[in-house]
This record gives structure tokens, sequence and C-alpha cells, in this order.
């Protein structure tokens, strides 16, 4: 194996880790806030959840980061001149769309620390994640099948 294909299976790993668990804090934990469950209980719940999020997500956006860093070099040419292919136009968009996640990564983080996250932000930061998230995996599979 040479080191774009460990770096491939770095990344791949990390954006499932990454993407699964916004997906579940965003459409399963949501759930939490039903009158079904008291108000004392969905705290102990997202302290704890927060807890280990905060443990764990950075290394895991560290991973995903880093692994995609050492995997552009293989695209210079076409991140060069990305007007000149579809691939390489949604290449930068992917890219991009990366950038503005690890934005609100370090927004959402920064909150949590100085204890400063409200729910309206949280609801914002997992919507806005979710959305762009869904972006880049439907463009990480069409950059290589479509070329409109």
């Amino acid at each position: 194996m040479n080191s774009y294909t460990i770096a491939h299976i770095i990344h791949l790993y990390c954006a499932i880790s990454f993407v699964g668990g916004v997906i579940f804090e965003a459409l399963i934990l949501s759930a939490l806030h039903s009158p079904a469950v008291s108000r004392d209980s969905r705290r102990e719940v997202e302290r704890a959840i927060s807890r280990r999020a905060v443990r764990v997500m950075p290394f895991i956006v560290a991973g995903v980061f880093l692994s995609g860093l050492a995997m552009v070099h293989r695209y210079a040419a076409v991140l060069l001149n990305p007007f000149d292919s579809a691939f390489g136009l949604q290449l930068w968009l992917k890219i991009a769309l990366a950038f503005s996640i690890f934005i609100h990564f370090l927004i959402a983080v920064s909150k949590m620390r100085r204890q400063t996250l409200t729910v309206a932000w949280s609801k914002y930061i997992h919507a806005a994640v979710l959305i762009q998230m869904l972006a880049i995996v439907f463009l990480a599979k069409s950059m290589f099948y479509l070329n409109f």
C-alpha cells in the first residue's frame, strides 16, 4: 500500500465517524426534546454526549483533514484549473464545503468550552453541518461519475 491508499482509508473511516455522529445527533438524539423525556434526563444525556464528543471529535476531524491534505497532491493539476472539468469543479466545491464544516466545528467547540452554546446555535450548527456533509458525500461519489 502506498501513502495515498493509507490516507484514503483513514479519510474514509474518519468521515464515516464524523458524518455518522452528526446524523445520530441531528436525527436520533433530537427525540430527547420530546415531552416524553424529562428535562433533567435530557440534560444528563446531553452532558454525557457532549463530554464524549469534545474528547473524540477533535481527533476524528483532525484525521479527516490531515488525510485529505495528504491526498490532495494527487489532484494538484486538476485543482489549479477547476473550471476545466466537472471533476475539478466538484472537487473544489467539496473542499470548500469541508472548510465550511471545519469553521462550524471550531465555532461549536469554542462555544462549548466557553459554555455559550445555546440550543438555537446547536440546532443551527447541526443542521448546517448535516446539509453540508450530505452534499460532500454526494460530491464524493458524483465527481467520479457525473460529467455535466
